[in-house]
């Protein structure tokens, strides 16, 4: 992993921690679709600090999530059930901003921030460990 690499992923998984900042203020404001829509984000930004350490991208976030999936669950770095769990909040943050009259209720938003509370710090655990592990350190 380059020097740029290793930046960019500890860009993104932070950007990730203040989105999910964001979904805990929005949830405690009672907007519960913009909380489901950060909780999702900050995923996607923990995905793309991984994806970031293997030099890959995408513009589209079914492509985020199916190299995350290629490169990262698959091969046993970050557990099938993570990608479930994100999965299930991309389907929600879809439904709330895309669905005409969708309603997320306040039960559905909790859920979605306390899986994004409960994976985020392991999946950084996990990154420092690759970023370790790809740079030799």
């Amino acid at each position: 992993m380059t020097p740029e690499q290793r930046s960019l992923a500890e860009h993104r998984i932070a950007r990730a921690e203040q989105t999910l900042q964001e979904a805990d203020h929005e949830l405690a404001r009672g907007d519960y679709s913009l909380a489901t829509n950060r909780a999702y984000y900050a995923i996607f930004y923990a995905q793309r600090a991984f994806l970031a350490t293997i030099g890959k991208d995408s513009s589209r976030h079914s492509g985020i999530l199916s190299m995350f999936n290629e490169h990262f669950i698959n091969t046993g770095h970050v557990t099938e059930i993570t990608g479930k769990m994100i999965q299930r909040l991309m389907d929600l943050r879809h439904e709330g901003d895309y669905h005409d009259f969708a309603v997320i209720n306040k039960e559905e938003a909790g859920n979605a921030v306390q899986i994004v509370r409960d994976t985020l710090p392991l999946l950084k655990i996990r990154l420092q460990e690759l970023c370790q592990i790809n740079s030799g350190f």
